[in-house]
């Protein structure tokens, strides 16, 4: 039977790392073939298992078993090299070519360092055989024989020097460095290796840090953004709502001033008429009486007489009054107090904080109560480390919450906001009344309740308390203050306070917040029918304490 002949390149069978004919051969689990040594020594130098070719990342270093059916292969390529010839084809630019070969140069194999030479497979081949020169030191190819050499003597230098850390030969550690302390170039290599491979490690471990750092910073400029796009609509609508209402008082005023008009005017077209009426019967009168008194017969005098007094006496309109005036007092008064409220309005200023501006109005509406009342119904929180962001810190037997730039990893939990820097409490609030004080620093933060559901996840409003409707919060900032539910905003203007008391009547639906000084002031009351347990939650910048309650608090 023929012998079937299958046409192979040498390149097939190359290691990648050493660019050399396979020697006991490998295969990674992704399919691609290495010498066992190669593979290994450069897993060694980057301290990751991952595939040199394809840079697929292996977890665990994989267990390498010889490919027997490619080292068969290889073995019978040698075997047709060394009978056939190498083909010139197979050199490539960076190949290091044998010193010995005359004519057509063939690929070296290895460097010997003590003849100072190159040889191909051929001519290597009497350093396998022969005693002596099996002794001499081979390497890999390299071109450049002269950094191998010692500029002084010309030798091969087989010696490191840790005193001048340089290479030298022996002649020289005989000489000059005899006193120094020396060791072989590979004992070096494996402490620099070591070296090598801890700097490595520490690299990666900043690298690894940096990304993750990266990926927050990418999430919270994210977040500005939306922030940022959430505020203006939110504005929008409101001051598109307060442009309707004011059309909408325009039409009213107007419609009120046309009908007081047109009920008026009708009055006084009816006095018209009802005078211009007595105005032509009075002169008829005039006439009648002019006659009369003129008349020579007596008689016809005393006759018509009685009838045109009676004419005379009757009854006139007397009723002449008309309201000129089309505007109540008290709808003046109203609008005159609602153009002083849209001048006040007008007169809001800017206030820079953090690089920001945010509209900041004058008034305050709020009032004052008994803390002493509210002391009565204090309950313990604790903050809860399953629900925490890895930017959050906990100290204080877990009553303080610290936002921080750390390499802080918690453990993976289905409860943990993965992307907004919030916490929540353990305690379940339901049934009965709930009051607790927060202290904070930082430019702002967000304190609030939500029920159990709210998202974990993501960056999304759902995610934020009071973005949503399954909480509600206090937005705090150093110069105003806004509440939140379902995504929809109520800003409240008051003095900065870095005290904040929340007050929670689960059963009759009422969320209130109080600015805690020297007194105790109502900021915001919710109005709602709470149908789970609510959670105490802290969107955090810089830090956010549970204060400690009693009744004698001060």
């Amino acid at each position: 039977m023929a012998e079937a002949k299958i046409s192979v390149s040498h390149d097939q069978f190359t290691c990648s790392v050493c660019l050399e004919l396979l020697r006991d051969p490998v295969t990674t689990a992704c399919g691609h073939n290495y010498c066992k040594q190669c593979i290994e020594d450069y897993w060694d130098s980057t301290g990751m298992y991952k595939c040199p070719q394809c840079r697929m990342v292996f977890v665990l270093k994989p267990i390498l078993q010889r490919n027997t059916i490619l080292a068969e292969v290889v073995e019978e390529l040698n075997k047709f090299n060394l009978s056939s010839g190498p083909q010139e084809s197979s050199i490539g630019p960076m190949d290091v070519l044998c010193d010995v070969c005359i004519g057509t140069k063939t690929r070296a194999v290895e460097t010997c360092l003590t003849c100072l030479a190159s040889f191909c497979e051929t001519h290597i081949q009497p350093h396998r055989v022969s005693e002596a020169l099996r002794k001499h030191k081979l390497e890999i190819p390299f071109a450049d024989l002269k950094r191998k050499l010692c500029l002084r003597h010309q030798k091969a230098v087989e010696i490191y020097c840790r005193t001048d850390q340089t290479c030298i030969c022996y002649l020289c550690a005989a000489t000059e460095h005899k006193s120094h302390d020396t060791v072989t170039p590979d004992m070096e290599r494996t402490e620099r290796q070591a070296q090598l491979l801890t700097s490595l490690s520490d690299i990666k471990e900043k690298v690894q840090s940096k990304e993750r750092t990266l990926t927050k910073v990418t999430v919270t400029i994210a977040q500005l953004k939306r922030s940022a796009d959430t505020e203006i609509r939110e504005y929008e609508k409101t001051f598109t709502s307060l442009l309707r209402s004011i059309e909408k008082l325009r039409s009213q005023v107007t419609e009120v001033v046309r009908d007081h008009e047109q009920r008026e005017v009708k009055r006084a077209e009816e006095l018209k008429k009802r005078l211009e009426k007595e105005i032509e019967e009075l002169k008829r009168r005039n006439t009648e009486l002019v006659e009369l008194s003129q008349t020579d017969d007596d008689i016809h005098f005393l006759q018509k007489f009685p009838t045109v007094r009676a004419c005379s006496e009757s009854q006139e309109t007397t009723n002449t009054a008309i309201n000129v005036h089309f505007f109540l007092e008290d709808l003046r008064e109203n609008l005159s107090n609602l153009q002083k409220c849209l001048k006040e309005v007008s007169c809001w200023k800017f206030v820079n904080i953090s690089n920001s501006e945010y509209m900041v109005p004058n008034s305050v509406m709020s009032s004052t109560i008994d803390r002493n009342i509210l002391l009565k119904h204090s309950c313990e929180l604790t903050l809860d480390l399953s629900t925490a962001n890895d930017l959050l810190l906990f100290s204080d037997g877990h009553k303080k919450v610290t936002f921080g730039w750390d390499d802080t990893q918690y453990s993976p939990h289905s409860n943990r906001f993965d992307c907004v820097p919030q916490v929540l409490c353990k305690e379940a609030l339901s049934g009965n009344q709930s009051y607790w004080e927060v202290e904070w620093t930082g430019d702002g933060t967000v304190i609030g309740v939500t029920y159990e559901g709210i998202k974990r996840k993501g960056v999304e409003d759902e995610c934020f308390l009071g973005r949503n409707d399954q909480s509600w919060s206090l937005c705090c900032y150093d110069s105003h203050y806004s509440a939140w539910h379902n995504n929809k905003e109520i800003v409240i203007s008051s003095p900065h306070s870095s005290r904040i008391g929340v007050y929670v009547d689960f059963n009759n639906g009422t969320l209130e917040f109080y600015e805690v000084t020297n007194t105790i002031t109502l900021m915001h009351t919710f109005k709602a029918k709470f149908t789970e347990p609510l959670y105490a939650g802290f969107w955090v910048t810089d830090s956010v304490t549970i204060c400690q309650l009693s009744q004698s608090s001060q």
